[in-house]
């Protein structure tokens, strides 16, 4: 059997290899994008935790003077020493100012440094270079500066020293240094997670000789713990014993980070599913003809002794054969393609980018694909095999396409041709055009689908407004001038913006659940927040909820909810509210999500603490200010829109705070196109079936074109110069080309 197998094979193979090689082409471009995306998935979900094992540290410990003494607590695993620089606000000839908030110049031992940035572009200074810096790549995506942008840095002076720590807003009096980005970084609390990230610039060893002289330095230092955060409550408590001023948990953050990167994970593993979805059933349909195909010669065979069995083996062989091939394609393909991902945040995290082969993804799936692969096969192989001498069959109903184009006299090549396309046929000329056909139209109805999703997605990320930012700018000034109510008075007072309102935050309870309370107050326009439904609160006893928020209290537009908010100086609020509308939430606002939260009028966080009118508006700006809240601007429209954001940026560098899109959202919407990569997969597998399906149709009909050819039904037989123009004959047939006495009749 396996001799007559092999014999029968080869006889196949001379005939069929384009067919099979073209599946196998297909089964390697399914498989390949399928493996590709789950791969994509589990790099991009472990990219920051191996980024952390690699980059990463415990804690962050700043001290105003150095602590040799802990490196040896028991619970530390290593220490790295950080000199900070003190410094004032940095200026750069960059598209955007640089906000002085979170921007910290940093001194790391140059054999340590390695180890605490990863290098994303251009190159590590040189350590002999006094001006040549590292910059992390929130400055770059924050500012837009990139490698060879000088950063010009005002330093303290080293008699200035008391005067900084104790955080009087005093001017910086030492040099102001000149340094260029030679590389782009990465580091541990530079990822935006939920909140705002650090902006770090790291020196070299040249730098802390010439400078440090000059200007403050602080001590900082770098903890790694050997049980990890197990230990940091511990570590925490005799750090501050021993007189440490801050320690900051970065282990905390990692949760942050990791969060933010999982709707990038979870979207190439949708992906993922659709692709193999679609790729089953476009296999499906080609084994299908293929299995059709190949049973031109079974009832030969049938009647010269081969079983129904060893028929169906043949066929399950080429099936296996096509399976091991493509599959073994298509996991080439999927590593050829890692270096392409992962992509957006999480590609700035991947420590090991380029080629990658991930054993746990690629080999369990290599083998689930040809094994499904060959359970698609099961069923053509057993029909195939089923052969019998069958009686004339009935002639196949005519298509009325074609009859309508015959009777509109349409050229016979293309009434034939859409025959073909249209009509199954019979016997060993027949296809299965049908289910191509509907195949190609859910291709296509499925391509606009995702384009669609893809333009409103595109819109939503590139409209603020939609996800809780309509507002431009954000200020929040600090102790050093101007106050709050200061700048309250004057950005109302400028004639270039629109609108201007008060806004701040304190944790409230609806119906007993704790989210993010955001009260507002406009100063002068429309109040700058997104009401997504009915409207945003008017009176004292108005909420507005977040959609999620408003599911998890069982209420909805219209119905009450308890409302329980403290106020500035301590006083609670119970009472029964109004939800009037629901509401989005921008990412720099506190709550848990974009559709976590609650809106509630100023007053009405407050209660009773400020009187209404103009009195009134002066005591929110103080209680807002208390609060420690922001306010809210959106520049006037028009051609000066831009120019005027440029001016109030760097008329309050130290107060102004850039919107920023949220990085769930961010991460989905913006780094990963997912619509159009599934468009132009579906693409992809279209034309493979297509030109699949026209290979084998062309070889089943070969004599039936062999046969209008030979009856004279050429391209030169329908138009020809000494001939004119052709007399139209019906579909069925073919005509000459010349009418009779003309120079070619005859």
């Amino acid at each position: 059997m396996v001799a007559a197998l092999g014999m029968l094979l080869r006889a196949m193979s001379r005939r069929r290899w384009r067919s099979w090689l073209l599946l196998s082409l297909l089964v390697a471009l399914v498989s390949g994008l399928v493996l590709a995306s789950a791969a994509t998935g589990r790099r991009t979900a472990s990219a920051f935790p191996r980024f952390k094992a690699a980059h990463g540290y415990d804690a962050f410990l700043f001290t105003v003077t150095p602590k040799p003494k802990i490196a040896t607590r028991p619970e530390v695993a290593s220490v790295t020493p950080v000199g900070a620089v003190g410094f004032g606000t940095p200026t750069c000839t960059c598209p955007r100012p640089i906000a002085n908030s979170g921007v910290a110049v940093f001194e790391v031992p140059p054999k340590d440094l390695p180890h605490v940035v990863k290098l994303v572009a251009g190159r590590m200074p040189d350590q002999s270079d006094p001006y040549q810096v590292l910059a992390s790549f929130s400055l770059q995506q924050d500012a837009g500066l990139r490698v060879g942008t000088v950063i010009r840095v005002p330093l303290y002076a080293a008699s200035q020293r008391a005067a900084l720590l104790s955080g009087v807003g005093a001017r910086p009096g030492g040099p102001t240094v000149n340094l260029r980005v030679v590389g782009i970084e990465a580091a541990d609390g530079e990822f935006p997670g939920t909140g705002s990230p650090s902006h770090n610039v790291y020196t070299t060893r040249a730098f802390a000789r010439t400078v440090n002289p000059k200007t403050v330095v602080l001590a900082a230092y770098l903890i790694r713990l050997r049980g990890g955060p197990a230990d940091l409550p511990r570590f925490e408590a005799h750090a501050r014993a021993l007189g440490v001023a801050n320690v900051l948990d970065l282990d905390a953050q990692t949760t942050a980070v990791t969060s933010s990167i999982r709707p990038q994970a979870l979207g190439w593993w949708i992906l993922a599913g659709l692709a193999a979805l679609t790729g089953i059933i476009v296999v499906a349909q080609a084994l299908a003809r293929q299995a059709a195909a190949e049973s031109e010669p079974y009832v030969t065979l049938s009647a010269l002794g081969v079983s129904r069995r060893q028929l169906a083996a043949l066929t399950m062989t080429t099936t296996l054969l096509i399976a091991v091939a493509g599959v073994a394609g298509g996991v080439a393909l999927a590593v050829a393609l890692s270096p392409l991902t992962p992509v957006g945040e999480a590609r700035i995290a991947e420590p090991s980018p380029g080629l990658a082969f991930d054993s746990l993804i690629l080999v369990p799936g290599a083998t689930a694909a040809v094994i499904v692969v060959l359970a698609l096969g099961v069923w053509p192989a057993a029909r195939a095999a089923r052969t019998r001498p069958a009686p004339q069959a009935a002639p196949a109903l005519p298509s009325r396409v074609v009859a309508l184009l015959a009777g509109a006299r349409v050229p016979v090549s293309a009434v034939i041709g859409v025959r073909h396309a249209l009509e199954r046929g019979r016997d060993r000329a027949a296809v299965p055009a049908g289910p191509a056909v509907a195949g190609s139209v859910l291709a296509v109805t499925a391509l606009c689908a995702t384009a669609v999703f893809g333009a409103s997605l595109s819109h939503l990320t590139s409209t603020p407004a939609l996800y809780g930012q309509p507002f431009d700018l954000a200020f929040s000034p600090g102790s050093a001038p101007p106050s709050f109510s200061q700048l309250a008075a004057s950005l109302t007072g400028d004639r270039a913006i629109s609108d201007v309102s008060l806004g701040a935050g304190e944790p409230v309870s609806i119906n007993g659940r704790t989210v993010s309370g955001i009260a507002g107050q406009s100063l002068r326009g429309r109040l700058l927040q997104t009401a997504v439904s009915g409207r945003l609160p008017r009176a004292d006893d108005e909420v507005a909820l977040g959609a999620i928020t408003l599911r998890q209290v069982g209420a909805h537009v219209g119905s009450l909810v308890r409302v329980e908010a403290p106020g500035i100086q301590g006083r609670t609020r119970a009472s029964l509210d109004r939800v009037v509308g629901t509401a989005v939430f921008a990412p720099n606002v506190g709550t848990a999500g974009l559709g976590t939260g609650a809106v509630l009028t100023l007053d009405g966080l407050l209660g009773d603490h400020c009187a209404p009118g103009r009195a009134g508006q002066a005591c929110q700006v103080r209680a807002v200010t208390e609060a420690g809240g922001t306010i809210l601007v959106r520049a006037a429209p028009g051609p000066g829109r831009t120019a005027t954001l440029a001016r109030l940026a760097r008329a309050y560098p130290d107060a102004v705070q850039f919107p920023a899109t949220p990085v769930n959202l961010a991460n989905f919407g913006q780094a990963v196109n997912f619509p159009l990569i599934f468009g132009l997969i579906l693409v992809l597998f279209g034309v493979a079936t297509l030109v699949h399906l026209l290979l084998l149709s062309v070889a089943r009909r070969r004599p039936e074109l062999g046969l209008l050819k030979r009856s004279g039904s050429s391209a030169a037989s329908w138009r020809s110069p000494s001939c004119g123009r052709p007399r139209p004959s019906p579909w069925w047939g073919s005509s000459s080309a010349c009418q009779p006495g003309s120079p070619r009749a005859g």
